[in-house]
């Protein structure tokens, strides 16, 4: 496996071509679920616009940590050092997780005393409560993915984002129609 890059416009637009589309799935499973949620009714689209905001908190850490990793990775990858990428996934998947662990916590131990401080409607607090605290469990599954994206951005391997993409667009249409 070929680490090393070339710097010409192909090559540029064969590696990022693939990170764009990973980014553009997420966004319109998105808007998919929204229109879903819209067809339920004002309040539960109020729901989901608020913890979907909660929840991109805890998705911009992912990305930050993916950001960290992918450019250790990349230098790694620059070096000829293969084993140390492999090292450098496994304490960047623990992290991770062990982040993921903390989000939750956080979710279970103050969101549910804010949310019903800073929400009027008593109704769409407890329905934002009630989707935060099944949707906060994602959390893991995200920042492994973002993990995984990390190894394949910092590996020059980004042809394999595109299947993971197209996986996950499949399952959330999958579980979002039945």
């Amino acid at each position: 496996m070929e680490l090393k890059l070339t710097t010409s416009y192909r090559q540029i637009l064969f590696m990022a071509m693939p990170i764009s589309m990973a980014m553009l799935v997420p966004q319109l499973n998105f808007i998919t679920n929204n229109i879903f949620l819209g067809g339920l009714g004002e309040r539960e689209l109020a729901s989901a616009g608020i913890t979907g905001v909660y929840y991109l908190i805890f998705a911009v850490i992912g990305n930050g940590l993916n950001n960290g990793l992918q450019a250790l990775i990349a230098r790694r990858a620059g070096q000829g050092l293969p084993k140390e990428i492999g090292r450098l996934f496994f304490h960047g998947v623990w992290i991770a997780l062990a982040i993921a662990g903390l989000g939750i916590g956080v979710t279970y131990l103050f969101a549910p005393t804010i949310l019903r401080a800073t929400i009027h409607d008593p109704i769409i607090a407890d329905q934002v409560i009630n989707f935060l605290l099944i949707r906060i469990w994602g959390l893991p599954f995200l920042y492994l993915y973002v993990m995984r994206n990390a190894l394949l951005v910092g590996t020059n391997q980004t042809r394999f984002l595109i299947w993971g993409t197209l996986a996950e667009a499949s399952v959330n249409i999958f579980w979002t129609t039945h």
